[in-house]
């Protein structure tokens, strides 16, 4: 079995120099491409918020804002209070900002490796830049969808944390209370015997270091997707499983789409949304396939667990979930939230009619479920002590 490992490298190691040495031109093409997406979307987003999720955990804000948060998701997730931080950072920052999070929690004793395993299946968020301005905006010229995919995203991780909030045997029984807070995260920050400038400079070290760790598995994976697509892989695998593929109705287009993304999300996006898709099937594979993210960021996220020695096929698991449960809630989203229309604004007075109320609607539900849920959780502390 090792032999034959070896022997499967080498041979791939053997086909790739061979084919840069043929196809030099596109090859050089798909590094520029991977460099300028590298440098104009990925490096300007990402190294802003490591720079300052890392000050938050060095200095304890993280602390602040998790006990600010967690009458939320400890209701929601039974997780401790610095997932509310987690969770928050995550949304707004995007992958794989969560796993570099979740790491330096982790290694600076914040959390355990239990809660960070936790932590990792439902606190992955693409960026929501991404989903509205690049997906709705740029994509399909209409912000709409993009909402489509950022809800259907973040409501199919939240299901998730729900399903796993049964696991968690902890009962965690600290009541909040903003002094507390602020306490722990003196405490957090008095831990730390070391000035500004040395904390920055070591940030800024390990920052860049994981910068152009993701700018090298981009370039690889991007590689990977030319010599694929060059190499016909795609069609002849398409043509020898077809039999199979089509007892799920799963014609070509659908099948180069998501093995495109399955390496490489982006790229795959793209390709979705150049078939022949109706726009409603197009923004569930779009969703889809953002919600599993493609072996290039998990390729990036796994680099980074390795270095704590956390595991790896917990969080793979949980984003093919994560890729199911996004899908349907988007499929069914859609005919709500979708408007010919281009909307250029999140106010809910640019909505029509039909729209306000199924947005007002929403909202006093979710609203009385989590109110529902807070007092239920508090008549039972109280009941119990």
């Amino acid at each position: 079995m090792k032999i034959t490992k070896n022997l499967i490298v080498a041979l791939f190691i053997i086909l790739s120099i061979l084919f840069m040495i043929i196809e030099t031109d596109d090859i050089m093409y798909g590094v520029q491409n991977a460099i300028k997406l590298w440098a104009t979307r990925v490096f300007p987003v990402l190294f802003p918020f490591y720079i300052f999720s890392a000050l938050a955990v060095k200095y304890g804000v993280a602390h602040l804002l998790g006990d600010l948060l967690k009458p939320i998701t400890r209701c929601l997730f039974r997780t401790s209070s610095i997932s509310g931080f987690v969770f928050f950072m995550s949304i707004i920052s995007g992958n794989p900002s969560s796993a570099i999070i979740i790491s330096q929690l982790y290694e600076d004793g914040s959390i355990t490796k239990t809660e960070a395993q936790h932590l990792l299946s439902f606190c992955v968020f693409v960026n929501p830049i991404f989903c509205i301005g690049t997906i709705g905006y740029a994509y399909f010229h209409n912000v709409t969808i993009g909402y489509i995919v950022l809800i259907s995203h973040i409501m199919a991780n939240i299901i998730i944390g729900l399903l796993m909030r049964y696991q968690i045997k902890n009962k965690y029984i600290e009541h909040f209370s903003f002094k507390n807070a602020y306490l722990k995260m003196v405490r957090h920050k008095n831990k730390h015997n070391t000035t500004f400038g040395e904390t920055i400079t070591t940030i800024l070290q390990n920052g860049m270091n994981t910068m152009f760790l993701i700018g090298g598995f981009m370039i690889f994976y991007n590689l990977i997707i030319v010599m694929i697509i060059n190499s016909q892989i795609i069609h002849y695998s398409y043509h020898y499983l077809s039999y199979l593929l089509m007892l799920f109705n799963i014609h070509y287009e659908t099948y180069y789409a998501f093995f495109v993304g399955i390496f490489e999300m982006v790229l795959g996006v793209d390709t979705v949304i150049q078939s022949t898709f109706s726009l409603r099937l197009t923004t569930t594979f779009v969703t889809m396939l953002i919600s599993f993210g493609g072996l290039s960021i998990h390729s990036q996220i796994q680099s980074i667990l390795l270095k704590v020695k956390l595991k790896y096929f917990p969080f793979f698991i949980s984003r093919i979930a994560q890729m199911v449960f996004s899908g349907v809630i988007s499929f069914y989203l859609f005919p709500f939230l979708y408007n010919e229309k281009t909307i250029h604004t999140i106010y809910l007075f640019s909505y029509t009619t039909k729209d306000k109320t199924i947005v007002l609607l929403s909202i006093i539900i979710l609203s009385i479920c989590l109110l529902t849920i807070i007092n239920h959780r508090i008549v039972k502390k109280r009941t119990l002590s």
